[in-house]
């Protein structure tokens, strides 16, 4: 049974265990009233108890698939009150992921942010930017601790939660690197990976802050060259790091799944032969499977080894975006199809974890078909589809989509500093 310390955020909280079902609340927003409401999904456990300390549960299909095919579950969402994640955790939750989307989300709809707001903006008097910072480093700090006891089960491996320097910095490489020092410093906790996104101005950045022994989620990964791009800085921060005890350090390579198919499966319609159609739906998925051999062949070997030898962690694949866009797939599409050994698969709240609750398959999918993905691969390259160009694509189309969330967030906050002092 997994047990979490939530004394520190949710205070002292007994009930009586009990024959039960856990009730999980995913906040989805409703286009008609633009505010959350909450859908809630029965999952099938027989038993919950929550004491002064602690909240169990028995197991759900997240306990198998981290134990059975030792894959990590991680959520890709927040909100306050980050307490609302204890039965996340108890299902077999292993870390969360967090964006600008999801800040923007969770500022802008919610009331819950408004007393630290006016403290921060109207009596503190900070600029717009500055409390938005200080509300995101409070919800990843409580959030680490409540993820710390999962941390240090598991001697780092994983219990993190995920928090991006600002978009605006991505051509930035040294503001990159400051800003990542900065957060690291403000959260204070071992179990924060700083996000950075994987742009060309971005890879010297992943290089010196993982030299300098802070954890990195490297996001914003389209392609294979890139993601050779980023095992190789990490691989070189490692090596650059003056430390001799390297098992501090951590970080994870976020490889971007569903937006591939969106991108891809177009190019294949518009060429609209028999081929190009056959291969509809099988981009992202043939992809990730390529990049897992290449995480195999890259973390073996002489220099992995040496490395190694200092306590090295490697740096994990993380499944993103993985809901599904095209409503003619599964729903459990990119979840089921990717699992595998010393993985991350960060899912969202609704669809994709309430459908893979509910009927998701766990068995090992993501090396079961080696040959037929690179088959794959190269038949959409001989189409005139250039993979590399894709990736870029959406690199910009991503990056351009935090960036407006970003921008949408501080003018959010400052409507609402508006309205505390007109009141």
């Amino acid at each position: 049974m997994a047990s979490t310390n939530i004394s520190n955020i949710t205070g002292s909280v007994t009930h009586v265990p009990i024959k039960m079902e856990l009730n999980f609340h995913f906040h989805t927003r409703s286009p008609s009233f633009l505010q959350y409401s909450h859908k809630a999904l029965r999952l099938k456990c027989l038993c919950a108890k929550m004491n002064n300390s602690n909240v169990t549960s028995t197991r759900t299909i997240l306990h198998d698939l981290y134990e059975k095919q030792r894959q990590s579950p991680y959520y890709d969402n927040l909100c306050r009150p980050v307490s609302d994640l204890v039965p996340f955790i108890a299902s077999g939750i292993k870390g969360v992921t967090t964006n600008p989307a999801i800040f923007e989300k969770a500022i802008s709809l919610s009331n819950a942010y408004n007393q630290q707001l006016s403290r921060e903006l109207v009596e503190g008097g900070k600029d717009t930017e500055s409390a938005y910072w200080e509300l995101v480093v409070k919800d990843i700090h409580d959030t680490c601790k409540l993820l710390e006891p999962i941390y240090n089960e598991t001697n780092g491996v994983d219990g993190y939660v995920s928090v991006a320097v600002s978009p605006k910095l991505a051509n930035d490489t040294n503001g990159t690197i400051e800003a990542a020092k900065w957060l690291h410093k403000m959260v204070g906790c071992p179990n924060v990976y700083i996000k950075i996104p994987a742009i060309d101005e971005s890879i010297p950045s992943i290089k010196e802050v993982i030299s300098l022994g802070i954890s990195v989620n490297v996001t914003l990964i389209f392609s294979l060259p890139r993601y050779e791009a980023v095992i190789n800085a990490y691989l070189d921060g490692l090596e650059a790091s003056s430390t001799s005890d390297l098992s501090n350090v951590s970080s994870a390579a976020a490889f971007y799944i569903s937006r591939v198919d969106v991108i891809i499966d177009k190019k294949l319609e518009q060429i609209g032969t028999a081929e190009a159609l056959d291969l509809t739906g099988k981009a992202a998925v043939a992809q990730a499977a390529l990049a897992y051999q290449l995480y195999q062949k890259m973390f073996s070997g002489p220099r992995w080894e040496r490395l190694e030898k200092r306590g090295a962690k490697k740096q994990r694949l993380m499944w993103a975006s993985t809901n599904v866009k095209n409503s003619a797939y599964r729903d459990t599409f990119y979840v089921d199809s990717l699992i595998g050994p010393d993985t991350i698969s960060t899912i969202p709240p609704d669809p994709a974890l309430k459908a893979f609750m509910d009927h998701g398959i766990v068995s090992r999918t993501l090396d079961a078909k080696v040959s037929e993905a690179q088959s794959i691969y190269n038949a959409i390259e001989t189409l005139g589809i250039d993979w590399s160009s894709v990736g870029s694509q959406l690199e910009n189309e991503v990056l351009t989509s935090f960036t407006r969330s970003f921008d949408n967030v501080l003018g959010c906050l400052t409507k609402k500093v508006n309205e505390f002092i007109n009141q």
